[in-house]
């Protein structure tokens, strides 16, 4: 009899239990529901007036608590509990992302969730200065990438406001003087970053690589200056087409130099006609400019391009041979190298024959 009646007040026990149960999630899920009808009520009303675009900073490691409370607190959510149950229910709380945003005080939770999965918007943009382009070809690819005018890129680069360790004879005030100095490379660029920057980024970045460089290896004892350094790679640079003939180019100008040849480099002469063609003509090579290493002995004042690591390697990376003369002799951009003159002239008569030279 007490068993049974034991039992029964057990049993009516758990039905209340389960009712009182019942009764919480009810509330919990009409307070949830109620929050977010009151979310999208105060966005109506937003919609109306007093509408902000708030700076939002989210840390990294913010949690999705963190977060809604930080958006509570700013005016953006109206129930910091709601929306952080929104972001349980829709399993969204590991994937919110920190950053920066511009949010607006008038968006329903599934919008605010939707920027914050995608993260803060980028602040930046890409520009590319491939090797070998002067340096009027790199200011031209600078404005047309970033929509800075060419004369204005001019003008800053050769007023004294961009700074660098390496400018010839350090008179920045000629552009020429800046052959060479504004390294090739891909950049992230600050999309408020003015013109002065971008360029003082890509000087900075030359005397990075230099001085990494120079730090593994000293400069060789044929070259006396940072500017003939710079001179021999933007030579290997305009010559070579693959990699394991640059050191090999370099030694050829390092053996006419020392052996007071002249150098005959034909991309100098084009630098100095400031004109780009397939093929140099005995006419062309009558210029006369300090730039032409046909007429004037040693090297040319300046480099004569942009050029990159692998350039400043080869020049670095010069190895000992009696090369003095070189040639384009396979279509694949491989040359040969010789240090007799009749070897050349058969070699050069073979590479027309066969079409790789014209």
């Amino acid at each position: 009899m007490y068993k049974k009646q034991y039992i029964k007040n057990r049993t009516l026990a758990s039905i209340v239990f389960t009712l009182v149960g019942l009764f919480f999630l009810i509330i919990l899920t009409s307070n949830f529901a109620d929050n977010i009808k009151k979310n999208e009520l105060s966005t109506s009303s937003q919609n109306i007036s007093n509408v902000q675009v708030l700076d939002i900073s989210i840390n990294q490691g913010s949690s999705a608590s963190d977060i809604a409370s930080l958006l509570s607190a700013e005016g953006i959510i109206s129930s910091q509990l709601a929306f952080e149950l929104y972001l349980r229910s829709e399993n969204l709380t590991d994937k919110l992302r920190a950053g920066d945003y511009e949010i607006s005080n008038n968006l329903e939770f599934a919008e605010i969730a939707e920027i914050l999965l995608k993260g803060p918007p980028l602040k930046t943009y890409t520009i590319t200065v491939p090797e070998g382009l002067w340096i009027t070809e790199t200011l031209l690819s600078i404005s047309s990438q970033t929509g800075f005018d060419y004369d204005l890129l001019v003008n800053s680069l050769v007023s004294g406001q961009v700074q660098s360790n390496y400018v010839f004879l350090n008179d920045p005030s000629v552009l020429d003087n800046w052959e060479g100095l504004l390294y090739p490379n891909t950049y992230q660029i600050d999309l408020d970053a003015n013109g002065e920057e971008i360029l003082q980024v890509m000087v900075d970045e030359l005397e990075k690589v230099t001085t990494r460089l120079l730090n593994e290896q000293s400069l060789p004892f044929w070259i006396n200056s940072y500017n003939e350094f710079f001179t021999v790679a933007s030579l290997v640079e305009a010559e070579s087409k693959l990699q394991e003939d640059r050191p090999l180019v370099s030694s050829v100008i390092k053996n006419r130099l020392e052996d007071n040849m002249l150098i005959q480099i034909d991309a100098t002469v084009l630098y100095a006609l400031q004109k780009r063609k397939t093929q140099v003509l005995l006419v062309d090579l009558q210029i006369d400019s300090v730039y032409n290493t046909y007429k004037y002995l040693g090297l040319p004042p300046t480099p004569i391009s942009g050029f990159g690591e692998r350039s400043l390697k080869a020049v670095l990376d010069t190895p000992e041979n009696d090369y003095l003369y070189y040639l384009l002799t396979d279509k694949s951009g491989k040359m040969s190298f010789t240090s007799d003159y009749t070897e050349f002239i058969n070699m050069k008569n073979k590479a027309k024959e066969e079409g790789v030279i014209p």
